[in-house]
């Protein structure tokens, strides 16, 4: 491990060639509304052992919070920029590209991490630069708990264990580290959603074209819980219901189109549509009503166009 006049740490590619000689972590952090638990990530970011090489915060704040934002990033020594404001994944996507690094690490301001996250991070991808690598997350109120490989796509929409995790499509939304080429060759997360679960359709998007995603217990981040008001929401949920429904279709129509994919999405859609349903953690219940059917499924449909829009290259990532 090198060190450069600033203290950052680069590890140098000797034994395994790759397109980018040194590996530079840049953190992508997005974050809206919430200085005081930015102050707690930011602290703990500033504790590692071996620092990122940069940090972005992407800023999605109301008028009224992002001086301090601003501020906070300014004493942490980040970058600071004002986020579009579109939602999570426009955020996601706005980091991400504002970010210079070789490998691009995703972060929440609802985390912290162990001292030596970095570091574990760098050893990790080291091994393989060219894969996408994923770390798992604890509840900061259950220490104990084991570390688990992220879920992926399921065909109700909601998540399930990876059969290999060594090489799936799950993503670990606030702790992922891709390699810079990935944005270089076109993909973005999708941003149809103000927020919801399109994580899942971002690591289908990513292994379909042809990158390597691997689960790593090597280190992991502390996850604070959000208020529990969110969970008593009902128009929430009939969001977050959409979102997951718009995933499954996209995933069956165009990402691995059959029938039989299909034909569980009709049938998931007929359920939620017809039946109240929940989702985890919610105290509530709610359906699908038809205008939310319509508008998924015809934003659903649209879904190739967003792909050509990105114009993405084919690279041969080996």
């Amino acid at each position: 491990m090198n060190f450069d006049n600033q203290g950052k740490a680069e590890y140098l590619q000797q034994d395994k060639p790759t397109n980018y000689s040194v590996i530079r972590i840049s953190v992508a952090l997005v974050t809206r509304n919430r200085p005081d638990s930015l102050e707690r990530c930011l602290k703990s970011w500033a504790s590692q052992t071996v620092a990122p090489f940069e940090i972005v915060v992407s800023d999605d704040s109301d008028d009224n919070h992002a001086p301090k934002i601003e501020a906070l990033a300014k004493q942490f020594n980040c970058v600071y920029t004002r986020g579009p404001r579109l939602g999570l994944y426009a955020n996601r996507n706005h980091a991400s590209l504002t970010c210079t690094g070789s490998h691009i690490l995703s972060g929440d301001d609802d985390h912290t991490h162990p001292q030596d996250y970095v570091q574990k991070i760098l050893e990790v991808v080291a091994s393989d630069p060219q894969r996408v690598w994923i770390f798992p997350e604890r509840n900061y109120n259950e220490p104990n708990a084991p570390l688990l490989c992220p879920p992926e796509l399921h065909r109700s929409g909601c998540g399930c264990t990876p059969k290999d995790p060594s090489n799936c499509a799950a993503i670990a939304d606030g702790s992922s580290v891709y390699p810079r080429r990935i944005f270089d060759q076109g993909l973005r997360y999708d941003e149809t959603y103000n927020f919801g679960p399109l994580w899942y359709l971002w690591g289908k998007i990513i292994y379909k074209y042809g990158w390597r995603i691997s689960f790593s217990d090597a280190t992991f981040v502390w996850h604070y819980a959000l208020s529990e008001n969110r969970f008593s929401d009902v128009k929430q949920l009939q969001n977050l219901l959409e979102c997951t429904m718009y995933v499954l279709f996209v995933n069956a129509l165009w990402i691995e189109p059959s029938p039989h994919n299909i034909i569980w999405s009709i049938l998931y859609l007929l359920r939620r549509s017809i039946c109240q349903d929940t989702m985890l953690g919610y105290k509530v219940k709610t359906r699908l009503e038809i205008k939310c059917v319509l508008k998924l499924l015809i934003q659903a449909w649209q879904f190739p166009h967003k792909l050509d829009y990105c114009q993405i290259k084919h690279f041969n990532i080996d």
